[in-house]
């Protein structure tokens, strides 16, 4: 016979003890098959209050925990079952997981201790309860006996095999003057993100940092009309931080939100981001899901979003404004003089004519220099910044229909002047209709 199987209840068969037994097992192997499969990892801390004081004094004890153990079991403290006994810590007690724990159910096992035996390794105690009738208009109450959990905490380092065991800290040391420090890093079995102060603070962390990414992502994007790769990176990875960034606020306000869940997300989040701010373009290969041991899961892919998310995303094409002023001649400032020794400076020209002949004839109309020296470099008819036309447009500028794209050659003499120049100028002579340029540095 199987060990839950169901009774059949008959007329005129004698009752015994073992029917009514018999017929709880069924019940809950019932309710546990019915449930077993509406979620992965039903089991683990939904409420948990750790009594602070006692571990001031080398002991530790809950307040409060509610939760399910790995096999099905409810368990609510202080509401609906006893607190273990306070368990003392032993003073070379070091990063030692502390669990509730409660015996395993045994097949013809005795379940049931009606005595007043501490050690009894039973999962239930027995107690009288005086039970009022729940009949309207009775007003009997009858003593009856019922079984109370009999839990208990369980050291990292004692036997186990015996029990359920749930993880409800971690002791990182217990001190010479008897006092116990927790690992506030640690992170028990849960069963929703908002009964644990480190899976409710990745929400708001990464909550805050895709807003502040998003705020400023979408500032560099507002003012620019450019189609060039660095604006649609930065319009892609805001479509990243915008998709997300409701995700996890909805996150933070649902009371119910599995950890396996937010794993996937932070996953998702991970993986989407290492496009843009790894070196390889690739997720680094993160450790699958483990719900006993939560800290090992979350913490490499939250230092990969945070990695992410921090990281300084600077421009790769930085426009030069070229202000037109007298004589045919254009002004730029070089705000960031860095530039001069590390970027790749680029002239886009538009005129209303071929693009062969633009290309063709540019190079030897324009003349390139600093500001205070562009005048000399004209009069003299001296070769200034020489510049060179590319075959195609860089990937980082914008694209525009008929533009021709020249690099200036930052080995000419006189590019060393820019450093200390006002500005670069920009003077073009001959016949280009309807010209127009844009002057870009391009990084790295």
């Amino acid at each position: 016979m199987s060990w839950d199987d169901k009774v059949i209840w008959s007329e005129g068969m004698f009752l015994r003890a073992q029917h009514f037994q018999q017929q709880d097992r069924y019940v809950e192997r019932l309710v546990r098959g019915r449930v077993a499969g509406l979620r992965p990892f039903a089991w683990g801390i939904s409420e948990l209050t750790i009594n602070r004081e006692l571990l001031a004094v080398g002991k530790f004890a809950v307040l409060r925990c509610k939760g399910i153990l790995e096999d099905g079991t409810p368990i609510n403290i202080p509401d609906d079952d006893d607190p273990p006994p306070p368990l003392d810590l032993p003073e070379t007690l070091a990063n030692s997981i502390v669990y509730l724990a409660l015996p395993v159910r045994q097949r013809g096992g005795v379940e049931f201790e009606v005595g007043e035996s501490a050690d009894a390794a039973t999962r239930y105690v027995g107690e009288e309860t005086e039970t009022v009738d729940a009949i309207a208009g009775s007003a009997s109450v009858s003593r009856i006996r019922t079984g109370r959990l009999r839990l208990r905490y369980r050291l990292e380092r004692q036997e186990r095999a015996g029990y359920h065991c749930l993880g409800l800290a971690r002791i990182q040391e217990v001190r010479s003057d008897r006092r116990a420090t927790l690992d506030e890093r640690y992170i028990p079995p849960a069963l929703n993100v908002q009964a644990l102060a480190p899976l409710a603070g990745y929400v708001t962390e990464i909550q805050g940092l895709l807003n502040s990414r998003s705020e400023a992502l979408a500032a560099r994007v507002a003012g620019s009309n450019g189609r060039g790769a660095g604006e649609m990176a930065d319009f892609l990875m805001l479509q990243v931080a915008n998709r997300s960034e409701p995700l996890f606020a909805n996150i933070a306000r649902m009371p119910d939100i599995h950890p396996e869940r937010l794993h996937g997300m932070m996953l998702s989040l991970a993986g989407e981001l290492a496009t843009f701010t790894a070196v390889n373009k690739r997720p680094p290969a993160f450790p699958p899901y483990r719900h006993d041991d939560l800290q090992a899961t979350m913490e490499p892919v939250m230092a990969e979003i945070r990695r992410s998310l921090s990281a300084v995303l600077e421009q790769t094409a930085i426009p030069i404004d070229l202000l037109e002023r007298k004589y045919g001649i254009r002004v730029g400032t070089i705000a960031d003089r860095s530039l001069i020794t590390t970027a790749t400076f680029v002239l886009a020209v538009r005129a209303d004519m071929p693009g062969e002949a633009l290309r063709r004839n540019f190079p030897a109309l324009v003349k390139i220099g600093p500001v205070e020296q562009i005048r000399e470099l004209v009069n003299v008819q001296l070769p200034g910044i020489r510049v060179r036309p590319l075959p195609v447009a860089p990937r980082q500028l914008p694209y525009h229909a008929g533009a021709v794209y020249f690099e200036l050659e930052r080995g000419s003499p006189i590019w060393k002047q820019l450093a200390t120049s006002g500005g670069i100028a920009v003077h073009l002579a001959g016949d280009f209709p309807q010209v127009a340029m844009e002057l870009w540095a391009i990084r790295g």
